[in-house]
């Protein structure tokens, strides 16, 4: 087992902020979003993400305290009971992951599959057969420990509803800054995932291992620095549009099919969002300039579809990519086949990756995955969408999800969970709360009342 830098930086500066200064501990974790493809930890030729290592870290530091929680079970506040609904949401699709994902590859052996580790390319033609194997467990652990980063934030340390923002910055930024320092980019050290088979400089990928993962973050990073645009101060909006402006520049040199139809259904998603907020205003009205506005943009679409596929799309577009658009879809077909041939229980994580995060879901989860999966993501989506100040992590993580249903199939994909978080458990200062402390925190940190910011 060898440690790599960044894994050390990652450790180092997680126990640091843990005994010095709690609430900063989410912006650690926040930053390791960024690097989903980049190992903190190497064991025998397989990475584990920098992510993950800074979850593993936090549920060691956070034992004693746990116990401590276990003991006041009884005397739990209003705000804490508020998290039951989603807390058993999650330990419910890990117990059901665990239960498939260790029972499928057995029941439903030599099923015909795309096995995780061949790539869907070199299986249409020839795909693999199922069986147990260390993914199940592999694929299984990435989710436990998702979940369990869910039930220590807002716990453990504070949650800020723009924590999915500042990973969204780190990513937008870094890629930006790849475009004109690619002779320098240090390959070595953000490209160390084990079996990775890195994307080259043609096309933008960022800190990713390929274009498809930044345009991933770029549709997210639309949607959350669009809200933010929308509904902050004037500080925070000239923040958003310098944000907004780099998305477009990486979106260009990206020239990712999934951030273009992303972006497009996420834009769809907005608009029908504040079409039923005006039905329901009781100050129901066209306002003249919405309209025209309106007109601009849609008439701006249509005229400039052939340029910005030119830009975008257009420009990495070849018989190679239209080989892989076939496979992709072979992949989302016989998916959608296996959810049928294992009577809509699914084959358990890590026995099946097609090209779509809810083709993954089903064929590997099944009907009772995918319910639990719902549940959770509108529960999170729901709670953003009443509240102004947690809004545009919802749309962060609208965006980040619809990106991945389009070509990004990854559960384990840590924008998902640390966006859940930001919208199911944000808390506020109260000047109201009990007089003590986090443990480990300054006298400066206030208790925590758990409600909802």
């Amino acid at each position: 087992m060898s440690v790599t830098i960044l894994g050390i930086v990652t450790l180092v500066a997680i126990v640091g902020v843990w005994f010095v200064r709690r609430e900063w501990t989410q912006y650690i974790v926040g930053a390791t979003v960024a690097f989903p493809q980049t190992a903190g930890v190497i064991v025998a030729d397989n990475g584990f993400p920098l992510f993950y290592l800074a979850v593993v870290l936090l549920a060691v530091l956070a034992f004693p305290h746990a116990l401590l929680g276990l003991s006041r079970l009884g005397r739990a506040s209003r705000g804490r009971r508020e998290r039951v609904l989603p807390d058993l949401i999650g330990v419910a699709l890990v117990v059901w992951a665990a239960v498939i994902s260790i029972a499928g590859p057995r029941i439903f052996a030599g099923m015909r599959v795309f096995a995780p580790e061949l790539g869907v390319d070199a299986q249409v033609v020839n795909m693999a057969t199922l069986a147990p194997s260390l993914g199940n467990i592999a694929q299984l652990g990435y989710v436990a420990m998702g979940v369990l980063f869910l039930l220590l934030a807002g716990r453990l340390f504070p949650v800020d509803a723009r924590l999915l923002g500042s990973a969204l910055w780190i990513a937008i930024v870094l890629a930006a800054v790849r475009i004109v320092a690619e002779p320098v980019w240090p390959h070595a050290l953000l490209q160390n995932m084990p079996s990775f088979h890195y994307a080259t400089s043609e096309r933008l990928s960022g800190t990713f291992y390929e274009p498809s993962v930044l345009g991933l973050y770029l549709t997210a990073a639309a949607g959350y620095f669009g809200a933010r645009l929308l509904w902050s101060g004037p500080a925070d909006r000239v923040a958003a549009l310098v944000a907004l402006a780099l998305v477009a520049v990486d979106f260009v040199r990206n020239g990712s099919g999934t951030a273009l139809l992303g972006l497009a259904i996420l834009f769809g998603l907005a608009g029908v969002v504040a079409l039923v907020r005006q039905l329901r205003s009781r100050r129901f009205g066209v306002r003249p300039l919405a309209v025209v506005g309106a007109i601009v943009v849609v008439g701006a679409a249509l005229t400039q579809i052939p340029v910005i596929l030119q830009f975008t799309v257009g420009s990495a577009a070849s018989k190679a990519d239209s080989d892989s658009f076939v496979a992709r879809t072979a992949s989302n077909v016989r998916s959608w086949h296996i959810f049928l041939e294992s009577a809509g229980l699914g084959i358990g994580l890590g026995g099946n990756r097609p090209s779509s995060l809810f083709m993954l879901v089903i064929s590997c989860l099944g009907v009772i995955g995918l319910g639990l999966v719902v549940a959770l993501v509108v529960l999170a989506l729901r709670r953003a969408l009443v509240n102004r100040s947690i809004e545009p992590a919802g749309w962060g993580v609208a965006g980040v999800l619809v990106a991945a249903i389009v070509a990004v199939p990854d559960l384990s994909t840590p924008a998902i969970w640390i966006g859940l978080a930001a919208c199911l458990y944000p808390v506020i200062r109260s000047a109201r709360a009990p007089a003590e402390f986090l443990p480990g925190a300054t006298a400066k940190v206030p208790a925590l009342d758990g409600r909802e910011a």
